[in-house]
């Protein structure tokens, strides 16, 4: 890949289990240079323990991140490395715990985790989406409201939108940085509204991205998530993001092939059936549709995008969809008011992009 032309500089948002994969595969195959903007707003397991009992950022997702994009990839496999013994470590991973320490040895939660990437010697930059730890604010379908990413589930309500406690919580000037030199943006697939959204909810992330000339791409679940997105269609998922950030999204990557029968009849059984396309529906949004087989050829049990897959898939629709130089001539979006407390109007047309 890496032979057909530089690196991509790609800005990836997410958390979870989704930007991992999509970090992993970039750092297999080549195809870009990137920085990863993690979601902060996670507050349960290991990484809840210790964001309440030192008043850290929480730890998790950003470990992820780190360990997929790793250089030291034995090193990465004591990061990952988890207790399972005792009381006080029982669920604790051994990267939490470092990058607890290192931030706290360091005076600030993001110098902590740029020190753990060049302890790792990570591939591209991992970066918190907020400079401070965030609460998610849920609002569900019924009209109540509930705090912190954990409930979500819990409260057996469909999601409407999402929000972070403060409100003012500004992204590091790292993440805009990030965002102004990238080429391109890539939401990573996960969970819509506890990892790929609240990473893009920190102040000043919305307007960067509206002065993004080049493509922000969309890499679709696959899958509908139980309490979260249950009954969501592919234009469902699209429209939300473009609700919390506004119309910044010009391209959408979804898996194209067969779903294995066994798996599929496994996850139906616990809540989740497949993300219906849609396609019109998407359009109308101003949106372009692109669809690649993102599966492994072999599953493990899991419905997962294939790391590979899903980076060479993001660089051949950045590629495509303009030349470097025509997308620097288009000049940037133009930025929209912040819609997280008042009603997004319907997206402008945005038939000038490819």
């Amino acid at each position: 890949m890496t032979g057909q032309r530089s690196a991509l500089k790609v800005v990836a948002f997410g958390g979870g289990t989704g930007l991992p994969v999509l970090l992993s595969g970039l750092r297999q195959t080549g195809v870009g240079s990137v920085s990863a903007v993690v979601t902060v707003a996670d507050d349960g397991g290991s990484s809840g323990r210790l964001r309440q009992e030192l008043g850290v950022a929480p730890p998790g997702d950003l470990r992820n991140c780190l360990v997929a994009l790793a250089g030291r990839r034995r090193l990465a496999e004591v990061f990952d490395y988890r207790f399972e013994g005792g009381v006080e470590l029982r669920d604790h991973s051994v990267g939490n715990l470092i990058s607890a320490a290192l931030a706290d040895m360091s005076g600030g939660f993001c110098e902590g985790v740029e020190q753990a990437g060049r302890f790792l010697r990570i591939t591209g930059r991992v970066l918190p989406a907020a400079e401070e730890s965030v609460t998610l604010v849920v609002h569900h379908s019924d009209g109540t409201i509930t705090r912190g990413e954990s409930t979500v589930r819990e409260a057996g309500q469909a999601v409407r939108r999402v929000a972070i406690e403060p409100s003012t919580a500004r992204a590091p000037r790292a993440v805009i940085q990030a965002i102004e030199d990238a080429e391109v943006a890539v939401l990573s697939p996960g969970s819509l509204f506890t990892s790929t959204i609240p990473a893009l909810l920190g102040a000043g992330v919305r307007e960067a991205l509206a002065g993004l000339s080049g493509p922000v791409i969309y890499a679709a679940n696959i899958m509908t998530q139980p309490g979260e997105t249950v009954g969501f269609t592919l234009a469902d998922h699209v429209r939300a993001i473009i609700e919390h950030v506004g119309p910044v999204l010009t391209h959408v990557l979804v898996h194209s092939s067969r779903l294995p029968a066994p798996l599929l009849a496994r996850y139906r059984a616990e809540g989740a059936a497949p993300v219906a396309i849609e396609r019109a529906r998407v359009e109308q949004l101003g949106v372009k549709l692109h669809f690649a087989r993102l599966l492994p050829d072999s599953t493990s049990g899991e419905i997962r995008h294939d790391p590979r897959r899903l980076a060479q898939a993001v660089y051949r629709v950045a590629t495509a969809s303009e030349s470097l130089a025509e997308r620097s001539l288009t000049g940037p979006r133009s930025a929209q008011p912040d819609p997280r407390h008042v009603p997004m109007p319907s997206p402008r047309s945005r038939a000038r992009r490819a």
